[in-house]
């Protein structure tokens, strides 16, 4: 186990999010057709061309993938530098996330939260927070020793 995390953060990302990227590969493996109509709001439901459910097998096993390099990274290193590393990428993989869901959506649907499916919840929603806990963890927000330094510094 990476005993390097802070608790929130370990939390985070050994366990939420490999849980929700295992979660997010199951839905495109069990109900595809379901999962391919609810990327955009109002898309009506159809039978998937091959190509279609063949791209929605490899995003969903893509997901699992992430699952799995996240529990195998973050569960067997103590070095600092892989876990920044592995971290950044995966801020850099949300932000494209993001991108491309908001180019495919436009402006309009990609703000009105409440039309959001379930997919676009994971898509938009749970990405945002995962980006958003990736940065705070690199801003220093879950560093205690270091919150316990500063204050002891300023009452001195």
């Amino acid at each position: 186990m990476s005993n390097r995390l802070p608790l929130i953060p370990w939390f985070v990302f050994t366990i939420l999010e490999p849980f929700s990227t295992t979660c997010a590969f199951l839905g495109p493996l069990l109900y595809p057709k379901d999962f391919v109509s609810m990327q955009l709001p109002h898309e009506v439901p159809h039978e998937l061309l091959p190509s279609e459910r063949i791209l929605a097998l490899q995003l969903g096993n893509c997901y699992l993938l992430l699952s799995f390099i996240g529990l195998f990274v973050l569960n067997t290193t103590t070095e600092l530098r892989v876990i920044h590393a592995f971290l950044m990428a995966l801020a850099l993989g949300d932000i494209g996330h993001l991108a491309v869901t908001a180019s495919v959506m436009g402006p309009h649907p990609f703000v009105d939260v409440y039309k959001w499916s379930l997919i676009t919840w994971g898509n938009i929603g749970f990405t945002l927070f995962l980006l958003l806990m990736r940065a705070s963890y690199f801003a220093g927000v879950w560093d205690i020793s270091r919150k316990m330094e500063h204050k002891e510094v300023k009452a001195q």
